[in-house]
Order: structure tokens, then C-alpha cells, then sequence
């Protein structure tokens, strides 16, 4: 009996493995701590792809509310436009008559330009495209806000001047209406400031129209490469813009008959020339 227990005995103990330091301490301790650097690489990995879907991201929405603001502008623009189009001749008293105080919403554009850093090519990138130049934004922006104060402005002193020819020359149009007869009804001054800034709401509109159609067709799509869209598929897109071959609408973009200084030279005591340079916008 007692040499069987020896003999389970000596079985059991030869169960038992031999002490083992690599397997029985260094091994747990670096599976461990190599356990930990994958877990800490998988969620650096992660949270450096979920930092670039986020740039991304704003990139997009960037691009969006830029186009949505150029949008609304464009519309602003067209809405006060079509209250004149097709109606002005060169004559400039026709014109200062022939457009009548126009009601709109005025609202200026305040953004934050520095949003649109992605957009500006790196040194050396070559060509360099035309809404890739945030200070030509700022200025469409900026002018588009001062026509804005320019027609309100015009509101204010058109009323009472058309409403004083009219009371006296009613049985006139306005392209038979001379200076003369206008200088019976209103005083010089009034009279050249209601031409003067006619002439520049007129001009600035037909161009700051120009460069909002001009940046609604162009910029989204130049933007649209320079943001990883693979990656957004499921987060949005980016909005076009298109004119639908509008025959009214392409017609609203005809810009404004050219008016002839020469009749109101005098009434400015300037030339001719000076005139015509006065109304120069910078985007001829």
C-alpha cells in the first residue's frame, strides 16, 4: 500500500513542470504591455483617421455656406435688377428717373474668411485659379455689401425728386424729360446726386452680378479637389449651381446700356471723361 502512495506520489509530481522564467514572468509581462501599445496604436490610428474625416468635414460645410451666401446674394441682386432691366437708354436723366425706389432686404454678408485656407495653392503650384484668391471673395463681398448701402441710399433721395417731376411733367416719359425741365422741378444738387448714384448702383450691379455667377459656377467645383470626397460619400455633398438654360434668367446677366456723360457735363462742371472714370467698378 505504502509503495502505491509512493508511486501516485511520483506521478503527480512528475505532472508538475519545471520553473520556467521567460514563460512564467517575462512572457505575462510583455504580452501585457505589448497588448496595451497595439490597443494604444489601433486608438491613435483611429482617432487621427476620425481627425482627418473632421477637417474634411469642414472643409465641405465650408465650401457649402460660402456657395449658399454667394447664392442668396445673387438672388438679392436679380430681384432689384429686374425692377429696371430693359427699361434704361444712355441717356442718364432717363436713367435716374426711369428706376424707381426699390424695396429689398438688406443684409450685410459678415464671415469669417480665414475658414477658406484650404483653398489657397501652395508656393510653386502653378496656375493659379481664380477662386482660389480669398482677398478677390473678401472684395466681391465687401462691394456687394456697399451696393447694398449705395440702392438704399438712392431710396432715400429718389422719391421725392421723381415725385416732383412728376407733378409738373406728367404727360411725359422719361426719355422726354431734359435737365432743364428736371432743374425746374429740383435743385442741382439733389439732381446730381440721384444721377451720380444711379450710375453707380447701375454699374456695380451688373458686375457684382457677374462675379457671384461667376463663383457659383466655378468655386464649388475647383473646392470639390481639393477635399478627400471619397471619404463623404455618406457624409453630404458638395451643392452645384447651374442656370438651367433660364432664358430669363441668362437674360437678367445682359448687362445695362452704356450711358452718354455728355449731356451732364455740366451739371457736374466735369468732362466727359472724368465722368466715364468715375464709374469705373474694376471689373471691366
Amino acid at each position: 500500500m505504502q509503495e502505491e502512495a509512493k508511486l501516485i506520489v511520483k506521478a503527480i509530481e512528475s505532472l508538475r513542470s519545471e520553473p520556467n522564467l521567460f514563460k512564467d514572468y517575462i512572457f505575462p509581462i510583455a504580452s501585457a504591455f505589448f497588448s496595451a501599445i497595439l490597443g494604444g496604436a489601433v486608438a491613435l490610428l483611429f482617432f487621427r483617421y476620425q481627425e482627418k474625416i473632421s477637417v474634411e468635414k469642414h472643409k465641405m460645410n465650408s465650401v457649402n455656406k460660402w456657395t449658399l451666401l454667394a447664392d442668396e446674394a445673387r438672388a438679392n441682386l436679380i430681384s432689384i435688377k429686374q425692377n429696371y432691366h430693359g427699361t434704361l437708354t444712355e441717356k442718364p436723366i432717363q436713367r435716374a428717373l426711369a428706376i424707381p425706389s426699390v424695396l429689398f432686404s438688406s443684409q450685410s454678408i459678415k464671415e469669417n474668411y480665414s475658414e477658406l485656407y484650404f483653398i489657397v495653392p501652395k508656393a510653386g503650384a502653378g496656375k493659379i485659379a481664380k477662386w482660389s484668391q480669398i482677398p478677390r471673395i473678401r472684395a466681391m463681398i465687401h462691394n456687394y455689401n456697399y451696393l447694398q448701402e449705395l440702392w438704399l441710399k438712392r431710396n432715400e433721395i429718389e422719391g421725392p425728386i421723381t415725385e416732383a417731376v412728376l407733378k409738373m411733367y406728367s404727360d411725359k416719359a422719361h426719355a422726354d424729360v431734359t435737365l432743364d425741365e428736371v432743374l425746374s422741378c429740383v435743385g442741382a444738387v439733389q439732381l446730381s446726386s440721384l444721377v451720380d448714384l444711379t450710375e453707380h448702383v447701375v454699374k456695380l450691379t451688373d458686375d457684382i452680378l457677374v462675379e457671384l455667377d461667376s463663383f457659383l459656377e466655378e468655386f464649388p467645383a475647383y473646392a470639390k479637389t481639393l477635399i478627400k470626397y471619397k471619404k463623404m460619400k455618406r457624409y453630404g455633398a458638395i451643392l452645384t449651381y447651374s442656370k438651367n438654360e433660364d432664358v430669363n434668367l441668362l437674360e437678367i446677366f445682359n448687362k445695362s446700356p452704356q450711358a452718354n456723360y455728355e449731356s451732364i457735363v455740366d451739371l457736374f462742371g466735369v468732362s466727359q471723361e472724368a465722368l466715364q472714370s468715375r464709374y469705373v467698378t474694376g471689373y471691366e
